[in-house]
């Protein structure tokens, strides 16, 4: 594990990769495009990839990485145009309208690509010479990006490996068997099978990480930062299927991500930090406020964010307060509904006169009302649209914003059983199905037209409402990856 007080800079790493070039096995790692009906980058990176990429170096390996979602790609630029960026590390990818799927097809909207354009991944593949190949896995319904990319590689190398892991092959490993084109396909946590497998194959290992570390690789793009305290979620929702990426909660190292903040701020002047965090609160008292005062004594000017939202039950008048002075510029919180049957029987995991509290605990701290977002969850099998609105209007009675959370069916969750039956849709067969944007659970008392209604009204509320993914809610549903 590497000291976590004294790091060795990723521009010596670098030199030290390129003096032993001849003698090192080369770790090509690989974040494919997207195929999608929207797509927005809320701090969308590849995350896991980096985690992995760290082992890989300090198990000898030289290390690559390709990033398909690469916004700032020149050949892409040239043909489609520079994609809009915010001042914080977030915005749009390059994207391009393809036919759409005859699975999903019907929708009003276009179905697009979006990443660096073909010839720019093919190129950028082709001129690398690997002895691995490490493919990371979003969404289930992204898949046709992961198939795209790994036929590209076996073009250029088919003699060469390709390893699949990452969500889409964790909650769907037969179809990824069948449909990804790669060899290995990794279901559940990297480790150990990651081990096993590349010591089958006679290529070096050592003993799995025993915490969080990532490889700072510039083609990430770290204009935004990406960061996880804790693995996992000691929650059971039955609409999530986090126990199934994860099945323990572990908490974290508050100094080595401390250690990881600074390092990216000294290389790239990273300034804009997001947490993808299942459980970010939980243990908060061993984990987030050490973290934050650590770097408070640091004394960099920094930005915070929660993609993912945070618990309300732990949210109380002391961790308000540190967060807003640690630097957070905004809260999301997963409030989902506003009757108390829905949490009895779904996650168990606030009662709707915490949102009151938890708010107010906010406002005390000095933040914003803007600053504020809860998530409302919609469209789920047997969900009746009155229930929605209700929420969405009790919600924004504190004149906080709302999003509307669309609801994605996952194999592994305990509600998984219930969409299949109730869905018009091949949720078993075909991944495709699983976009929220489809509406997958819709019946005759949650329609597309009643989801149209709803996001028409929250926006009058005053928030545009958006259908919430891994791009820009990392986990209503489908969490992040954990390698």
């Amino acid at each position: 594990m590497a000291n976590v007080t004294k790091m060795v800079s990723f521009v010596q790493r670098g030199r030290l990769r390129h003096s032993r070039l001849s003698r090192r096995p080369r770790a090509l790692l690989l974040f494919p495009p997207i195929y999608d009906f929207a797509l927005y980058d809320l701090f969308l990176k590849p995350y896991a990839l980096c985690k992995l990429g760290a082992w890989l170096e300090r198990a000898g390996y030289q290390v690559r990485l390709i990033n398909a979602m690469d916004y700032r790609d020149p050949r892409s630029a040239a043909v489609l145009g520079s994609p809009r960026r915010e001042a914080r590390g977030t915005g749009k990818f390059f994207r391009q309208v393809v036919p759409t799927p005859p699975a999903v097809a019907g929708m009003e909207r276009s179905y697009a690509r979006y990443g660096i354009i073909a010839e720019s991944l093919e190129a950028r593949i082709s001129a690398e010479e690997p002895d691995v190949v490490l493919v990371s896995a979003g969404m289930t319904y992204w898949y046709p990006g992961v198939v795209e990319a790994i036929r590209i590689v076996k073009k250029a190398f088919p003699r060469v490996e390709v390893i699949l892991g990452g969500i889409y092959p964790t909650l769907c490993p037969r179809h990824a068997r069948t449909a990804s084109g790669a060899d290995v396909v990794v279901s559940g946590p990297a480790f150990p099978q990651i081990i096993d497998i590349l010591k089958d194959r006679s290529l070096p290992t050592i003993e799995p990480p025993t915490a969080e570390e990532l490889l700072l690789l510039p083609e990430a793009n770290w204009d935004a930062g990406v960061l996880r305290l804790n693995r996992g979620c000691p929650l059971a929702c039955a609409y999530c299927s986090s126990k199934t990426i994860e099945p323990r909660f572990i908490p974290g190292r508050p100094d080595l991500l401390v250690q990881t903040v600074r390092e990216m701020n000294r290389c790239f002047g990273t300034r804009s930090f997001a947490f993808y965090d299942d459980a970010l609160l939980v243990g908060k008292e061993e984990g987030l406020f050490p973290f934050l005062e650590q770097l408070r004594q640091s004394e960099l000017s920094l930005k915070f964010y929660l993609p993912n939202a945070v618990h309300l039950r732990f949210l109380d008048r002391r961790c308000a307060s540190m967060m807003k002075r640690g630097g957070f510029q905004e809260v999301r919180i997963g409030f989902e509904s506003a009757q108390t049957a829905f949490h009895e029987s779904l996650d168990n995991k606030l009662d709707t006169p915490m949102l009151a509290e938890g708010l107010e605990h906010l406002f005390q701290a000095g933040f914003a009302k803007k600053s504020i977002i809860v998530y409302v969850l919609a469209g789920m099998p047997g969900q009746e649209a009155g229930e929605v609105e209700e929420s969405v209007r009790y919600a924004a009675s504190f004149g906080i914003r709302v999003q509307l959370a669309e609801y994605s069916p996952t194999p592994g969750s305990a509600l998984w059983v219930k969409a299949v039956r109730s869905s018009s849709f091949a949720l078993e067969e075909e991944p495709l199905t699983h976009n929220n944007s489809l509406l997958p659970s819709r019946w005759k008392g949650f329609s597309p037209d009643d989801l149209s209604r709803l996001k028409a009204l929250t926006r009058s509320l005053g928030e545009p409402s958006v259908g919430l993914g891994l791009s820009n809610r990392n986990n209503p549903v489908q969490p992040s990856a954990s390698p």
